[in-house]
């Protein structure tokens, strides 16, 4: 669902035009489909004048609701680990406690970063970081495989 700041409507999916205002989003399109920055007056590809107009920019209120469910996120998983660490450990509180919330900090804030950059760039960190991903499961899985076969 995409909110268009100039007819302030919602458009249903992902579309590349607003439905409404037929602008689109932070992005200039020529005739022949190549895609611009908004701040550009010539297609960078073919040199065409024509480009669409942009809906203007992104409105504060529609960036809070992109970072306010991933804070309600990272203080639901602080809450998990205080809790987990307060039923182990009572008296103490554990050493590990601010690494965690440091790591998780650190991965709120470079997902809002990569969010933020442009398309090619941003997809580039994503697929380095699923692919880093990958590679942690198939060890976790390894290991447990191991573990297995050694507890069986």
């Amino acid at each position: 669902m995409r909110y268009c700041p100039h007819c302030r409507r919602i458009n249903p999916g992902r579309p590349l035009f607003c439905h409404f205002c037929a602008r689109t989003w932070h992005i200039r399109i020529c005739q022949r489909g190549h895609e611009n920055p908004a701040h550009v007056q010539f297609c960078g590809t073919c040199g065409s004048a024509d480009l669409t107009e942009t809906a203007g920019p992104r409105s504060w209120v529609m960036i809070l609701f992109k970072v306010i469910p991933w804070v309600l996120i990272g203080l639901l998983v602080y809450g998990l680990i205080a809790g987990l660490v307060n039923l182990f450990k009572p008296s103490t509180v554990s050493p590990f406690l601010p690494v965690i919330i440091a790591i998780c900090l650190f991965v709120f804030v470079l997902r809002l970063v990569v969010s933020m950059l442009p398309g090619f760039i941003g997809n580039s960190i994503k697929k380095f970081f699923g692919f880093i991903r990958k590679m942690m499961v198939k060890a976790i899985v390894w290991f447990l495989g191991k573990m297995w076969e050694v507890f069986r």
